[in-house]
């Protein structure tokens, strides 16, 4: 249901003729120089208002177009994050080309057996941290939000249901992104508004999943303690 749901959300938008209109031309500016990367950041701007207003069920889940410049300042952020994200990634990869020759010929053949594993491994865990930092950031704008990694990991470990959930829609979406692809671009134009819903609803959950747990903490605190502990050791 999510992921229709994300498809079909856009319509309920009284002007989201002239919104998808505006977010195609920042898409078509992607490929150039400089101005690409300050349509990127528009785009993540843009992407974290969407999140914001699913979020909140807002009636227009579509932000405006009227501050180009708030969009690029909250999508700076993001960016930045994505970059800290992969950074290991990249690291890995440069070590790895430049000792490539001096390492024994066993020893690579190995490495380049697990690597697919390693990154595929990374690349979940990472994506589901910075995607926890996205939605509150959404919520509250503060950058820090993306590198209290204490706070993503106890809050990914509490609540592994809800992020499969999340994963889950978010391979079915970019599946039917990929394959709309073809068709006049639409795949790339209905991207940022796809996964700005699935993140959306996303974070409604999580934030119903704490509502629910402050509840049972103040009905009953020692109950609730020994629940967490119990799951903390399972």
């Amino acid at each position: 249901m999510t992921v229709v749901r994300a498809f079909t959300y856009i319509f309920s938008d009284h002007h989201w003729r002239s919104k998808l209109t505006a977010m195609a031309v920042f898409v078509l500016l992607l490929p150039f120089p400089i101005i690409g990367l300050v349509s990127l950041c528009v785009l993540l701007g843009y992407l974290a208002g969407i999140i914001h207003n699913i979020s909140a069920d807002s009636e227009r889940p579509l932000p405006e177009w009227d501050h180009i410049g708030e969009n690029i300042s909250k999508g700076i952020p993001v960016l930045l994050a994505i970059s800290v994200y992969h950074l290991p990634l990249l690291l890995a990869a440069t070590l790895l080309a430049v000792f490539r020759d001096s390492i024994a010929l066993g020893l690579v053949a190995g490495i380049d057996a697990i690597a697919p594993i390693v990154l595929l491994l990374y690349s979940l865990v990472a994506w589901s941290l910075w995607m926890l930092g996205l939605v509150r950031y959404a919520e509250t704008w503060e950058s820090e939000c993306f590198y209290r990694f204490d706070q993503e990991l106890r809050t990914l470990q509490g609540h592994v249901p809800l992020a499969l959930g999340w994963l889950g829609s978010l391979l079915i979406a970019n599946a039917l992104l990929l394959a709309m692809l073809p068709v006049f671009l639409l795949g790339a134009f209905l991207f940022v508004p796809v996964h700005g819903y699935v993140a959306g609803a996303y974070a409604r959950r999580l934030r119903a999943a704490r509502l629910a747990e402050r509840r049972e903490r103040a009905a009953d605190p020692a109950s609730f303690v020994h629940s967490r502990s119990a799951e903390a050791v399972v």
